[in-house]
């Protein structure tokens, strides 16, 4: 492979894997760059907030600041960029930004985040001019539209200038006029903020003219600066905009109480949230003002009109309301509508995914809280100091909801599309599996979810739940790798006991070649709780001689979905993923097909 080809490469690597290493971990490139970014300044105003106050006129150091730059390591990640420009390879930035959007396997975060760094290639005012085009066709919300703002002003601040160049400016009105008005008004609506923008800031700070627009982007961006009674005062009865104000009327939360007046009225809530499902078909939890999430009355008619991932969103806030306590099943029976829209076909045929519906069943069976200004005692009886400490707050969890949350686990897994090629999952079940919990990029510590549970749920991903035979599931046993079978429609409870039943044996990456050449694989993944640098040693060792025995190109792919941190360099033909979050299974699948 060529160098521009490996360059190429290194860039679909990390719209996949959040990675431009060959190691990714369970912690997210992106939203960790902006926190850290925006914990940076805070920490910054505050500094200057305390010198203003102080009469010293000598520099305080400020020891909570971090040393080193969250937009260096944003640029040290994107590298490949500014590399495919001094190739002669700008053209194919946009080009592969733009294909592998429509991938189901790609990080569109990450997706934007490549997009900001490929505007500020200012030697190439060509690509900045289409990258500025290109942000309405790949920021395709306020989420990651939002984001790419944010990224545009961590890189311009480096460079001391604000970020609000032209081009910025043209994108900003570009996007907003690419919306349909109705669609708009539901986005400006449903996402009013994120990463610290608002839709007010950004349309200010690039000087849209609204009498410049049609006058349906007119409505809608007037009611984000001037609300809702000043808008209809001033375009009703102006050039059909009556359908527009009736919908913003619907959508409007900007009038919901402040604290010490009345709640929100429920039966205004119900006939908003049944004319927005009407029109729209699906709902978000976005769609409804937060503080009247507690009625029982408006969850009941609400269940059946969210989307899929908002539906099992909604198991964890119900839980937290109390609304599906078992004793309290006689009184409110959203339990009995909950369990039958979670196993409806069409829930499970949604974008929802077995991993995300495990780590929300987890949040659900293990909720936690913060208790503040908590004075803590240390070990002589001395008082501490007040202090935020997790701590657990006991709550019942309903048996009903769990199994029907096990059971969307399996009917979603058998909703992925099968994957092509001969594929062999194997599977370290020792004991210390079920033991050891998964690091999910917390850096205060692990997840709830065990090793065991992890390596159970990806198996059906993979598998597409048992229906697929070109993925074997496999176990290291004591006599090598056995097969283990997965039922169609196998549940991971299921699964989990077919890992118990089978007998224990250590991780042989040997086995598992053999196993991939009598059996014509073409990637093999090995699951574990713990990966060290002598393992991936040993496996990397053991794969080059393969390969090169055999002249095949067989991949693998290690998984220590309990080990937190290894510095390896990257390996060709080796992907190596530790800890365990929601996309697990997807980077897993992209690279067996190749897409990086």
């Amino acid at each position: 492979m060529s160098a521009q080809d490996e360059t190429v490469a290194g860039l679909k690597q990390i719209l996949i894997t959040a990675s431009n290493t060959g190691t990714c971990y369970g912690d997210h490139l992106a939203r960790h760059l902006v926190d850290w970014f925006q914990f940076g300044e805070h920490q910054l105003y505050k500094k200057q907030q305390q010198q203003q106050q102080s009469d010293s006129s000598q520099h305080i150091p400020d020891t909570t600041l971090k040393t080193a730059s969250p937009v260096d390591i944003l640029l040290a990640s994107t590298a490949v960029i500014p590399r495919l420009v001094e190739q002669g390879k700008a053209d194919e930035i946009l080009d592969t930004l733009r294909t592998y959007s429509q991938l189901p396997y790609v990080d569109k975060e990450v997706l934007v985040l490549c997009l900001a760094v490929t505007a500020k290639q200012t030697e190439q005012k060509k690509l900045v001019t289409d990258a500025h085009s290109a942000v309405r066709e790949l920021c395709t919300n306020t989420h990651l539209f939002f984001l790419f703002i944010q990224f545009s002003k961590m890189i311009a601040k480096k460079d001391g200038h604000c970020g609000w160049g032209r081009g910025l400016r043209r994108a900003v009105g570009s996007w907003y006029l690419s919306w349909e008005p109705h669609r708009l008004a539901v986005e400006v609506t449903r996402h009013a903020s994120a990463h610290g923008w608002t839709h007010r800031d950004v349309i200010k700070l690039a000087h849209l003219k609204l009498k410049d627009m049609p006058i349906g982007t007119q409505v809608v961006l007037h009611y984000v600066f001037q609300g809702l009674g000043r808008t209809t005062e001033k375009y009703s009865g102006q050039d059909n905009s009556q359908d527009l104000l009736t919908l913003l009327q619907a959508l409007d939360k900007d009038g919901h109480p402040q604290e010490g007046e009345k709640a929100w009225d429920v039966d205004e809530v119900i006939s908003k949230v049944t004319k927005l499902h009407e029109k729209f078909g699906n709902l978000t939890l976005d769609d409804v003002p937060s503080q009247s999430l507690k009625s029982q009355e408006l969850w009941s008619h609400l269940l059946d009109k969210l989307d899929s991932e908002s539906l099992v969103a909604s198991v964890n806030r119900l839980g937290r309301c109390h609304l599906l306590n078992p004793s309290t099943e006689t009184l409110h029976p959203l339990q009995d509508q909950l369990v039958a829209r979670l196993t409806q076909e069409t829930v499970a045929a949604g974008p929802i995914s077995p991993t995300q519906t495990l780590l929300s069943l987890h949040a659900y069976q293990h909720p936690a809280r913060f208790i503040v200004d908590l004075a803590v005692k240390s070990g002589r009886g001395g008082a501490r100091g007040a202090g935020r400490v997790l701590a657990r707050k006991s709550s019942k969890v309903n048996p009903k909801v769990i199994e029907a949350m096990h059971t969307l686990i399996a009917n979603s897994a058998k909703n992925i599309d099968k994957t092509k090629g001969k594929l062999g999952v194997c599977i370290d079940v020792r004991g210390s599996m079920a033991t050891t919990h998964v690091w999910t990029g917390n850096p205060e510590g692990k997840g709830e979810v065990t090793c065991q549970e992890a390596a159970a749920v990806t198996a059906l991903s993979l598998s597409s739940g048992g229906t697929n035979t070109a993925v074997s599931t496999l176990a290291f046993s004591e006599s090598g790798l056995v097969n283990l079978t997965l039922g169609e429609g196998a549940t991971l409870s299921q699964v989990i006991n077919v890992f118990k039943e089978t007998v224990i044996g250590g991780v042989n990456v040997n086995a598992a070649l053999e196993w991939g050449k009598e059996n014509g694989a073409e990637t093999l993944v090995v699951l574990t709780h713990r990966l060290d640098h002598q393992a991936v040693a040993v496996a990397s060792q053991a794969l080059d001689q393969f390969n090169h025995e055999h002249n095949t190109q067989l991949r693998l792919v290690l998984c220590g979905l309990g080990t937190k941190r290894l510095n390896t360099p990257h390996i060709p033909g080796i992907l190596l993923m530790l800890g365990f979050h929601h996309r697990t299974p997807t980077i897993i699948r992209a690279f067996h097909e190749r897409y990086f």
